[in-house]
C-alpha cells in the first residue's frame, strides 16, 4: 500500500474540516435544512472547493466514512505486527478510536445521516476498513487461530457489526462512559467464545 502523499493528507484535513462543519450545522438544523452554501460559508472555503471534493451533500456524509479508510492506509503501513489475531482486534479497535478522537457528535450524526443515505458506503463490502477485517479473519481461520464453522464474510461482518453496535451505544449514552473500554471487554468476550469451541 502507498503512503498518502502531503497534498493527499492536506485533502483529507480539508474534507475533515467540511464534514465537521457540515456535521455542526446538520446538527443545529437538520441535515435536509443545511445547504451547500451555509456549510461552505461556515467552513471558509467556495462552493467551487467543496464539489472539488464532494459531488453532493449525500456524497459528503459517505467520504466522511471514508476518511478513516485513508488514514487506515497509514496505520497499516507504519504498523508492523504479523499475528493476524492481533492485527484484526487492532484494526477493529484502531476505527473504533479514530472516531472517539474525532468527537462523539461527528460519530452521531455521521450514522444519523448515514441513514438517509442511498449509497451507504459505510457498509460496503469495497470498503479499505472491511476488506481489512476481512482479510484478518480469513488468516485466523487458515491459521485455526478462531475455531468456528462461520465463513470469513460472516466473521468480517459480524465483528464489524459489534464495533458499529458499540459506537451507536456510545452516541445513545451521550458518550457518558469510556467507549475504548467497552469496545475492548466485548471484542475479549466474542474472541474468547470463538476461540474455545
Amino acid at each position: 500500500m502507498e503512503h498518502l502523499t502531503s497534498r493527499q493528507k492536506q485533502a483529507l484535513e480539508t474534507e475533515m474540516k467540511i464534514v465537521k462543519t457540515a456535521l455542526t450545522l446538520i446538527k443545529d438544523q437538520g441535515y435536509e435544512n443545511t445547504s451547500i452554501r451555509e456549510i461552505c460559508s461556515a467552513a471558509g472555503i467556495s462552493t467551487g472547493a467543496f464539489y472539488h471534493h464532494f459531488q453532493s451533500k449525500e456524497d459528503m456524509i459517505d467520504i466522511a466514512f471514508s476518511t478513516y479508510d485513508k488514514y487506515l492506509v497509514d496505520v497499516l503501513e507504519t504498523c508492523s505486527e504479523s499475528d493476524p489475531f492481533k492485527m484484526l482486534r487492532f484494526v477493529l479497535l484502531n476505527q473504533t478510536e479514530f472516531l472517539v478522537r474525532e468527537g462523539g457528535n461527528l460519530a452521531a450524526e455521521l450514522y444519523r445521516a448515514l441513514l438517509s443515505s442511498s449509497t451507504k458506503y459505510a457498509i460496503k463490502k469495497e470498503r479499505l476498513y472491511y476488506r481489512t477485517v476481512w482479510h484478518y479473519v480469513d488468516r485466523c481461520l487458515r491459521e485455526k487461530r478462531l475455531n468456528t464453522s462461520f465463513s470469513p464474510d460472516y466473521l468480517a461482518e459480524f465483528l464489524i457489526r459489534i464495533i458499529r453496535g458499540d459506537i451507536i451505544d456510545w452516541c445513545l449514552h451521550d458518550y457518558s462512559y469510556d467507549l475504548m473500554e467497552y469496545a475492548r471487554k466485548d471484542l475479549d468476550i466474542v474472541f474468547n467464545g470463538l476461540s474455545h469451541h
